[in-house]
């Protein structure tokens, strides 16, 4: 799993091995295994989260023959009790959501342990039980493509039952509401049943973040006038259910199995990071794996036959994607920090957001160009 990053020495927001064994200790019916590495995730890809971490623990039998991985995630922030219409999900409302995900869909996540005593690390954490494969068994869906390790069937293959899973996903976990979730205790006072008034109010608190963030360069002005146009064609305004979208999960979060002997069997989705920080309730369109829908027709082609909605049967659906792009850009860019910071650590971490806030500032700016000639109606 080249992806990650040793941890052998912990500091104030860092799981140490020890931490990771008492973790797992705690929650573990069997003391057959042992926890033997810890490495977090340094790729994050769009999922990435100020205050969140994601480490991969590996497991050893006593005898050494057998090997298994879990995930832990660590909120190393303070709760975000934060009143702004944008804010990322806790991890109760995290763990509420993988709860649904999993008993109405085949999306293959565990049934993972919400631990909020703090009394291993003081943090609040989610372990998920682990399964039946070492780290070094899986890799990411973009490094398995970009490594060549998929043949164009095995493509074929995965990006069906991608398509599958966004299918189930939309079709099965669905609320009453637009918006930022909340839990299931705790409905908003002020529901909204828009998803245009959804939709344009978290663009603009975004937007409004990014802007406080120093980052000047960008055609906040334009945009603005770009989206007085589209609220006044409805252009948000066909989406009829809102269904749960992952939002910002691409294949950096998506884990498939390699076969230990070449041609024993396909490669399949093994395992999916749990990072539903930015989940929401709104249109599926708004999902990031369905940003460039032709270079993967078979996701789509999947998502369709498995009884997903139609996404770009019109010009104006066209013109909704490009907003949603800079949405996710601009959530980027609110994510990574002031336009000074970031980059310069040396890690791979800083070096992935240096990357990922270049690409956000292209994009925007690019799409906001784009925005000049595309249909409202």
């Amino acid at each position: 799993m080249s992806d990650l990053t040793s941890t052998s020495t912990a500091d104030n927001n860092t799981l140490s091995l020890e931490n990771a064994r008492a973790i797992v200790r705690k929650h573990s019916d069997s003391g057959d295994k042992v926890v033997v590495t810890v490495e977090e995730i340094k790729r994050y890809g769009f999922s990435y989260t100020a205050g969140f971490k994601v480490y991969v623990v590996d497991l050893e039998s006593k005898d050494k023959k057998s090997h298994s991985s879990c995930f832990i995630s660590i909120a190393t922030s303070p709760e975000n009790k934060s009143n702004e219409d944008y804010h990322t999900n806790n991890l109760h409302i995290v763990h509420s959501l993988l709860a649904t995900v999993r008993s109405k869909t085949e999306i293959p996540i565990n049934d993972s342990i919400l631990d909020t005593s703090q009394d291993i690390i003081s943090f609040p954490y989610l372990l998920s039980p682990p399964s039946p494969f070492a780290s070094s068994d899986i890799i990411s869906l973009r490094e398995a493509k970009q490594q060549g390790h998929l043949s164009p069937q095995d493509t074929l293959l995965v990006d069906l039952l991608l398509g599958r899973f966004l299918a189930q996903l939309h079709t099965n976990v669905q609320n009453d509401w637009y918006g930022i979730p909340t839990p299931p205790t705790a409905p908003p006072t002020d529901p909204s049943y828009s998803w245009q008034e959804t939709f344009t109010l978290l663009f603009e608190t975004l937007l409004g973040q990014v802007q406080e963030l120093g980052y000047t360069d960008l055609p906040y002005g334009e945009m603005q006038r770009h989206m007085s146009r589209a609220i006044a064609f409805f252009l948000f305004d066909d989406v009829e259910v809102p269904s749960l979208i992952w939002l910002t999960g691409s294949e950096d979060d998506i884990y498939i199995s390699l076969p230990s002997h070449p041609g024993t069997k396909p490669p399949s989705i093994a395992a999916i990071i749990p990072s539903l920080s930015h989940a929401l309730w709104g249109d599926p369109l708004l999902e990031t794996l369905f940003m460039d829908l032709k270079s993967a027709p078979a996701v789509l082609e999947g998502y369709k036959g498995s009884g997903g909605g139609p996404l770009l049967s019109f010009p104006r659906q066209k013109t909704k994607r490009i907003w949603y792009t800079i949405f996710l850009a601009l959530l980027v860019l609110s994510e990574s920090g002031s336009s000074a910071e970031g980059g310069s650590g040396g890690d791979a971490l800083s070096a992935e957001r240096a990357e990922n806030k270049a690409w956000a500032r292209k994009t925007i700016v690019e799409n906001a160009e784009l925005l000049k000639d595309s249909p409202c109606y």
